[in-house]
């Protein structure tokens, strides 16, 4: 038998959620976690001597409380039935639109922490990463849902992290700001918490502004980098080596915590950025090489295609695997339909925004980093 205290990666697979469902309409489909795990097992990516997979089926109480209060646990406890919507649930965000009532809503919110905490176990004990597929649910507070999130298992991550000693830093590049985690640490000199997203100008949650540095002794710690709608690939990297990388080196941390959604892609039909998953895998890559102990989280994602390859190519990238090279518009690739390639169809063609367009993003993504070196590089 495998020795699974110790090797490259955990894969974290909680096999029930699949079967939950928000709503017929709602963008967040449960189903994802199945279709990254099929995708992954396909390509022999869960297989290698030096991974792991980690079956979750079970929660805990105690572990919603190491963050939420219990007038709120009590509240998820009740909308479990998926039936009748009272006025304190929707007090706390439970039962509208965005956040609706489904049966089995908390099993699912139970799972998703038991899956986090996982993860953080395999890297607190051996494992250099670990991926949780059901997780990232960044926009959650203490006693209230929102932006599909009813838990924040990123927040009960980082706590328990700290509890163990680990020096953290939360490195978020879902193309929605972090709100919730940001609150939780806002004041906190002892978490990093770095924030990639798409302006909230633009984009729910309407926050998350580069003068949002937190307060007190947590002041500095708290980095926001709002991206403008149309960003490419090439602005996102250079926000993300002048930012998040300068940030996270300067902090030196034990850990990362890391929500890696994928709805910064061009294709997703939520958002208004104009990247590719190469941006996305690429900044992932540098980020596992320079710190390899990393609890990586799931989030964002409303095209199915795009979280799959996604966060196929997240977890090749993790266990140190090839998951194919090249890209969908290489010669002799799936564009010229020669699908032997293995993994060429993963890759997003590269592409571009040009022009006096480009010209603008480059210019706010400048004065991005400026604010950065001028008013929260000396705090770290």
């Amino acid at each position: 038998m495998k020795d699974i205290r110790k090797g490259k990666a955990a894969f974290i697979y909680t096999s029930g959620v699949s079967e939950f469902n928000f709503s017929p309409e709602h963008p967040f489909k449960p189903l994802r976690v199945e279709k990254v795990y099929k995708m992954c097992k396909e390509r022999g990516l869960l297989s290698d001597s030096s991974v792991a997979l980690i079956k979750v089926d079970e929660g805990r109480e105690e572990d919603l409380a190491i963050f939420h209060t219990a007038d709120y646990i009590n509240i998820l406890k009740r909308a479990d039935s998926g039936e009748a919507v009272d006025v304190d649930m929707l007090y706390h965000g439970i039962g509208t639109m965005e956040n609706p009532v489904f049966s089995g809503l908390y099993q699912f919110c139970l799972l998703s922490v038991a899956a986090t905490l996982k993860a953080v176990e395999m890297v607190t004990g051996g494992f250099e990463s670990a991926f949780n597929p059901c997780g990232g649910f960044h926009h959650a507070h203490s006693d209230r849902a929102g932006g599909f999130c009813y838990v924040n298992d990123a927040v009960i991550a980082i706590k328990r992290l700290k509890k163990l000693g680990r020096r953290v830093a939360y490195v978020d590049i879902d193309a929605h700001h972090c709100d919730g985690v940001q609150d939780a640490f806002y004041d906190d000199p002892e978490v990093l918490i770095v924030s990639i997203h798409e302006s909230g100008r633009t984009l729910f949650p309407w926050g998350g502004f580069e003068n949002e540095i937190g307060k007190g002794k947590g002041k500095g710690f708290n980095i926001n980098i709002p991206m403008e709608p149309d960003t490419d690939d090439e602005v996102f990297t250079l926000l993300f080596n002048n930012i998040v990388m300068d940030s996270v080196k300067r902090f030196d941390p034990d850990v990362i915590v890391g929500q890696f959604g994928t709805d910064t892609s061009a294709t997703d039909p939520l958002t208004h950025l104009k990247m590719t998953n190469n941006a996305y895998i690429e900044s992932i890559q540098l980020m596992h090489k320079n710190f390899p102990n990393i609890v990586a989280l799931g989030g964002g994602g409303y095209n199915m295609k795009d979280v799959t390859n996604g966060w196929t190519l997240l977890w090749a990238e993790l266990a140190g695997l090839e998951a194919g090279g090249g890209y969908g518009g290489a010669i002799g690739g799936v564009l010229m339909g020669d699908s032997s390639i293995q993994g060429s169809d993963l890759r997003d063609m590269r592409s571009y925004v040009s022009g006096p367009a480009k010209e603008k993003l480059v210019l706010s993504a400048e004065k991005l980093i400026s604010y950065y070196e001028e008013n929260i590089q000396s705090f770290l």
